[in-house]
């Protein structure tokens, strides 16, 4: 028995009867096809299952290329796994590492910014059949992504909004797009 098992074992009372707990799969992984390129978003706390998917393809030897959007308040105090990002980067496990911050400079500076500032090439992955995931805050950064993303498939990719769209529902459905928001 685990920790969580143990505690609640413990507690059970003889001829009650016992509270049932689902535990549901979650689809929110790497690229099976570990030839593809993931293109991951995760500011704050939303960067931790990004370090388990690239620790996850560099294990298996996964060839698609590895990109990370990561951001915070402060570079100094804020910048989760540091060492770790930069010895992927330095080893070429990662192809790109985009770091914003809101509070280091006058102007605040947030993942979509670093998305948009990077259009041409973010297009030119996702194009090219690369997995797009999201993971952190659902009220504001989620929807930034979202249109950011929305926005640099519709003018780089010569897309009407609509078509736009579409092609992000087609993402969805074909599961190249993905996000784990709260």
């Amino acid at each position: 028995h685990g920790v969580c098992s143990t505690f609640l074992a413990d507690r059970a009372r003889v001829g009650e009867t016992p509270t049932p707990v689902f535990v549901s799969n979650s689809h929110f992984g790497p690229p099976e096809d570990g030839a593809k390129d993931a293109i991951m978003v995760g500011p704050g706390t939303g960067i931790a299952p990004f370090r388990a998917f690239v620790q996850d393809r560099v294990a298996s030897g996964a060839t698609g290329r590895n990109w990370v959007f990561f951001g915070d308040q402060k570079s100094a105090t804020d910048f989760l796994y540091q060492e770790e990002w930069e010895k992927y980067l330095a080893d070429g496990k990662l192809a790109h590492l985009d770091l914003a911050w809101s509070r280091d400079q006058g102007v605040k500076v947030y993942v979509q910014d670093k998305m948009r500032a990077n259009a041409a090439e973010l297009w030119a992955w996702v194009s090219g059949g690369g997995y797009f995931f999201v993971c952190g805050d659902a009220k504001r950064m989620a929807k930034d992504v979202d249109q950011a993303l929305h926005d640099i498939i519709a003018e780089q990719g010569g897309m009407s909004i609509e078509e736009a769209q579409a092609y992000v529902k087609q993402m969805k459905k074909d599961k190249r797009y993905q996000r784990d928001v709260y």
